[in-house]
């Protein structure tokens, strides 16, 4: 699975280090820009496998990515 984050959406160094530590198979990337200029200011955001996904706070992102991490397996 590759999630990538946007280097400039803040908040975001928690759920990058949490993601390398809990799937250290996922590809993580940190961008420039994942497209999605008008969110990143307001709510973390991600791009996982090309879908873009937000939440307020780094648990409820991490939530959503392990979901996607639990799909991947079945």
């Amino acid at each position: 699975m590759k999630i990538s984050f946007c280097e400039h959406n803040e908040g975001i160094e928690e759920v990058v280090e949490a993601i390398r530590n809990e799937y250290p198979e996922c590809t993580v990337t940190l961008n420039k820009c994942i497209g999605a200029c008008d969110k990143c200011g307001t709510t973390l955001i991600a791009r996982i496998n090309g879908k873009l996904v937000e939440a307020e706070v780094c648990e409820d992102l991490l939530d959503i990515i392990g979901e996607y991490m639990e799909l991947e397996e079945i």
